[in-house]
């Protein structure tokens, strides 16, 4: 493995392809959904035909993200590094220029596909790209694009809907995009040649249906119905049979897997893929549940709902100095430090359920947002730390794609759980506030009195507002206490820190050795 430590001005295109790329993959899997009822309507799409826009893209996803060793092995890392930035952007600029739904169903797939290939080589390339004692430096850097990446999509989104059109969601990441490419074949080194390898048609093929039919059940069960579905059981039993068949296959009927799923037989990476499900289940979820809040609650635009996130990512850039100094520390055990991360994350979005009510204002949360933020600092880059430090260098390439699978996985469990949680707990909520609204009430008198006979669509607008508030308050908490409950699985990953050495003790001078002259002594002055 050939030495791709870059120095100067080099090192800096390199982190600037990297982070574009990142950026633009993180962001897209956000910045569709608040332009959907746009899309909608213009393709001629109904709900469910819409909601293939991100299904479709995420279940290509998820199935590239753990074939993507095996790529850069054949392609050699840099090409099939830009070979993804430019099929994304192509794609891209062609989701915006489709015209029906099936068309663009299509294109949101393949772009998916080139997406999927974009985050495994960029946290390696970023790695490589720093000398080995700014691990941590390259890691928080990395941390950036992850948090801010899903964060400004939304923001974004509905700022490029409300002002241009739809299409510019999509025609956005053609400058970066063309930027990113040119970057990564001017700057970027391979470690190792390109070669040839066989493909293991059988594997790939079970891992494609279990993943698809697994992302499927969790995009479209909550609007299903989940097992009240025949379709949903069906598929969920498929994907079940295909992931089991795919795990004996890789591990006893070939001699060539495609998938090396036994690098799960190393305790950290075991280990980081619990952690990445759990944290990134409570995380997405809390990501997926506040903006539908604010904006069905409080009223709040889309741009002001991304604002809002972009609290946490302003202090995650600000304390990024801190973040690398503290995972510098080769005598700080990492764990520790993501433990209290994730904790503090949590906590902050448990104190946020106080005060959320249908007249919060924007200031009101900017605290608990800023808290999580401080907690978020430190979550991701001691995670990367550990499995840089822990994993052996020729098993870190299907390390970092199977964890990061797993973390995918958890988001989209962790959403649909909030989706089911949100629409459950409304149901509750309104039959439960329902039932106290009577005539012998006196705000519902009052109401009558002033409304006259607009006084029942009046009340029943306020009575679910207040059910879709006490929903999301009570999912909310739900995934607080979750995160923090989750804070302490970090204790099962080995330690990480370096141990001290202590000085070694200076000997004491040797004794004249026998007959060896003693050294002159000057007299002393009269």
């Amino acid at each position: 493995m050939s030495n791709v430590i870059e120095y100067g001005i080099r090192r800096n295109f390199v982190v600037v392809a990297v982070m574009l790329a990142a950026l633009m993959q993180l962001a897209d899997t956000t910045i569709v959904n608040v332009a959907l009822p746009t899309i909608d309507g213009s393709l001629g799409a109904s709900t469910d035909e819409g909601a293939w826009f991100v299904t479709a893209y995420i279940i290509a996803n998820v199935i590239i993200i753990p074939l993507s060793p095996w790529f850069q092995t054949l392609l050699g890392r840099r090409n099939y590094f830009a070979i993804s930035i430019a099929g994304f952007t192509v794609t891209s600029v062609l989701c915006g220029l489709a015209n029906d739904t099936t068309t663009e169903i299509a294109l949101r797939f393949v772009q998916g596909a080139f997406g999927g290939g974009l985050m495994v080589p960029a946290q390696q390339i970023i790695r490589d790209t720093f000398p080995p004692k700014e691990l941590a430096k390259s890691q928080s850097l990395f941390a950036l694009a992850v948090v801010i990446g899903p964060v400004i999509g939304p923001t974004l989104g509905g700022f490029l809907t409300d002002n241009l059109t739809w299409r510019w969601v999509f025609f956005v990441n053609l400058l970066p995009g063309i930027a990113a490419t040119i970057l990564v074949m001017l700057f970027v080194r391979d470690p190792e040649k390109p070669r040839r390898i066989p493909f293991d048609v059988f594997g790939v093929a079970l891992l494609a249906i279990g993943l698809g039919c697994l992302q499927y059940v969790l995009d479209e069960g909550e609007r299903n119905g989940w097992f009240d579905s025949t379709r949903i059981t069906l598929t969920a039993l498929a994907a079940v049979v295909a992931l089991v068949a795919f795990v004996f296959y890789e591990l006893y009927g070939t001699k060539t897997p495609g998938i090396a799923l036994r690098v799960f037989r190393d305790r950290t990476v075991w280990g980081l893929s619990i952690i990445y499900f759990a944290i990134a289940g409570g995380i997405f979820a809390l990501v997926f549940i506040q903006p539908q809040w604010t904006q069905e609650s409080l009223g709040f635009t889309t741009t002001l709902a991304g604002l809002l996130l972009m609290v946490r990512a302003g202090v995650l850039v600000m304390l990024y100095p801190v973040t690398t100094w503290v995972t510098s520390q080769a005598h700080w055990d990492m764990r520790w430090i993501a433990i209290v991360g994730t904790f503090v994350a949590g906590f902050a979005t448990w104190l946020q359920t106080f005060v959320m009510t249908t007249h919060t204002p924007f200031m009101a949360l900017v605290f608990t947002q800023a808290l999580s933020g401080v907690g978020y600092a430190f979550i991701w880059v001691p995670l990367s730390v550990a499995l840089f430090k822990r994993v052996p260098q020729k098993d870190i390439p299907a390390a970092l794609a199977l964890t990061r699978l797993v973390q995918q996985i958890g988001a989209s469990v962790g959403s649909a759980y909030a989706a089911t949680l949100l629409d459950r707990g409304f149901d509750s909520s309104l039959n439960d506030l329902a039932s106290s609204v009577t005539r012998h009430s006196v705000a519902v008198a009052s109401a009558i009195e002033q409304h006259g006979s607009q006084a029942i669509g009046v009340l029943s607008e306020l009575v679910a507002q207040q059910a879709s508030n006490l929903a999301a308050v009570d999912a909310t908490r739900f995934f607080a206490l979750a995160t923090m409950a989750a804070a302490f699985l970090p204790m099962i990953l080995p330690r990480t820190t370096t141990p001290r050495v202590a000085p070694a003790p200076v000997p004491p001078p040797l004794p004249p050795l026998r007959g060896e002259l003693e050294p002159l002594k000057e007299p002393a002055l009269r």
